[in-house]
């Protein structure tokens, strides 16, 4: 089993302390992004609003959850020690594939979980997306970041 990115927030109060720290590097990753794309002063104004600023902030916040790795045997011993148990678990995927990628929401409850024969990457991926459109971004909203 091998772990992929940085955040793993065990309570809603870290994960949005954690998203809370990403709002200015998506800020500035979108000014550097829009200086490279010669935006002037006016087109950044018009093109640039808080929507965008936000999608940065969730794409960024996203890409570096903590997404554990490994053979479906590997999940399937992580799940059975874990305070998880099947219900819990939102899977994706075929379950005909060998690996799973999976991401557990404490705080929430639940496992998102991706199988995949090859591509590991694409797969961490997808699951960061869906673990954020599917958990995280209810818990953001809904405190009104």
């Amino acid at each position: 089993m091998d772990t992929k990115g940085t955040f793993a927030p065990e309570t809603r109060a870290e994960a949005l302390e954690q998203y809370e720290e990403v709002g200015p590097v998506a800020q500035v990753v979108v000014r550097e992004a829009t200086k490279a794309m010669s935006f002037d002063g006016d087109e950044y104004d018009d093109r640039v609003t808080p929507e965008v600023i936000r999608t940065a902030r969730d794409a960024t916040f996203a890409e570096l959850l903590a997404v554990h790795v490994g053979e479906g045997s590997e999940f399937d011993e992580w799940l059975a020690e874990s305070e998880f148990d099947e219900d819990d678990v939102v899977r994706m995927g075929s379950e005909n594939v060998d690996n799973v990628a999976w991401h557990p929401v404490p705080f929430a409850d639940t496992v998102i979980a991706a199988t995949y024969q090859e591509e590991p990457d694409a797969a961490v991926s997808t699951l960061r997306r869906n673990a954020f459109g599917r958990v995280y971004r209810e818990e953001f909203y809904e405190s009104g970041r």
